[in-house]
């Protein structure tokens, strides 16, 4: 397989609705997902509250499969709306056995039955995905900004810091966790603002894991200067019903009713 290593993509995109287009930036309200984990109800309600939110560009983390009843649906909504997306570890899992191992059972059995759902162009799709996406002084990585390909997590603010030596950015996105956090890379700041930087996790649209079930995304706006985490509601009964028709574990159907 060929890896991506820490090859940063640069792209530049043309936004239909900007606003005070002299400034040096793009000015735009972006919304950032991740970990859908093939949760289509969960992301249609995601995806309407970003309508909702007029939102000039959305862009995804990763984790767009694994664990849930729909990762057919899912890719080819994220492939149809989002300006770009980075590679997950349950997405490398699906074209990488070797990326299994480090999966508990659960995980590994819904990404073994994922791999058979998908067909070869979103295989290939999948396959082309960077580790990382560096735009307009934003970071976008699954997992952290050293080394993204180990999976590492970020649970607390002094990994945080540790990890702003590791990017230059203002802002460095991230998800993996499933749990929605905003770190200050300076530990005198204690709340956003838009002239320091962050690390900022988003949290995950599919399986939250901080005891909310409401899918949460982030949301960027840097005519306001501001960022915003949101928690959107979806119907957990019938994306967890689905899981189990599937014949997926019971275990990743029970936990969306609980957050965790």
């Amino acid at each position: 397989m060929q890896r991506h290593g820490q090859r940063v993509l640069f792209f530049v995109f043309f936004l239909p609705r900007l606003k005070h287009t002299h400034t040096r930036r793009y000015a735009l309200r972006l919304a950032i997902l991740s970990d859908i984990h093939a949760n289509l109800e969960a992301l249609t309600s995601v995806l309407e509250d970003v309508e909702r939110m007029r939102a000039d560009r959305l862009v995804c983390l990763g984790d767009m499969v694994g664990y849930g009843a729909d990762p057919v649906d899912c890719l080819h909504l994220i492939r149809e709306r989002v300006a770009f997306s980075v590679l997950g570890n349950h997405d490398a899992a699906v074209f990488t056995v070797n990326e299994r191992g480090f999966f508990n059972p659960y995980a590994r059995k819904a990404v073994e039955w994922t791999a058979k759902q998908l067909d070869a162009d979103a295989v290939a799709w999948l396959r082309t995905l960077p580790y990382q996406i560096s735009r307009d002084d934003l970071l976008f990585v699954h997992s952290t900004p050293r080394a993204p390909e180990q999976w590492d997590y970020v649970f607390s603010g002094m990994e945080a810091r540790m990890y702003g030596r590791h990017f230059h950015e203002r802002i460095c996105f991230i998800g993996h966790s499933h749990v929605p956090s905003i770190f200050p890379i300076d530990p005198d700041v204690h709340e956003y603002r838009s002239d320091r930087r962050f690390l900022i996790n988003v949290g995950s649209v599919g399986q939250p894991r901080d005891g909310d079930w409401r899918g949460s995304y982030g949301m960027l706006d840097t005519v306001a200067g501001s960022y915003e985490n949101r928690r959107v509601e979806y119907d957990v009964n019938t994306a967890a019903r689905k899981i189990r028709a599937r014949g997926l574990p019971v275990r990743l159907a029970e936990r969306l009713h609980r957050g965790e």
